[in-house]
C-alpha cells in the first residue's frame, strides 16, 4: 500500500511530508545495496532537514509577530511607523529558518 499525498492546511504538514519522504527513501534503500554507513549518512542529512522543517513550521504558526500601535524608545520618542510583510531569517542548529514579522 502506497502513501497518498493529501494537502491539508494544518500545522506541521510540511514536516510530516518530509518524514514520509524519508521513510519512503529508506524503504527503497532496503532493497538496494546501500551500506549501513551510507544509510546513516543519508539519515543524518535528511533528519536534520526534517528537524529544520519542524522549527520552520513552528515559527510559521506563531503568527506574524504583530506589534502595538506605537512604542516609546529609551530616548522618550514615540514611534508609530510600522513596516508590513517583513521577512527575516536566521540560522538555527538545524539550518536556516525564515521569519515573517510586522514591525
Amino acid at each position: 500500500m502506497e502513501a497518498q499525498v493529501v494537502t491539508i492546511a494544518q500545522p506541521f504538514h510540511s514536516a510530516y511530508e518530509k518524514c514520509i519522504a524519508i521513510t519512503d527513501h529508506l524503504r527503497s534503500e532496503m532493497a538496494g545495496d546501500k551500506t549501513h554507513s551510507d544509510i546513516e549518512a543519508s539519515l543524518e542529512t535528511d533528519g536534520r532537514e526534517l528537524l529544520r522543517w519542524l522549527v520552520q513550521d513552528h515559527v510559521d504558526h506563531q503568527g506574524s509577530g504583530r506589534v502595538g500601535d506605537a512604542v516609546c524608545g529609551a530616548d522618550g520618542v514615540v514611534r508609530s511607523h510600522k513596516r508590513d510583510d517583513m521577512a527575516t531569517g536566521y540560522t538555527r542548529v538545524f539550518g536556516a529558518v525564515r521569519v515573517a514579522r510586522t514591525g
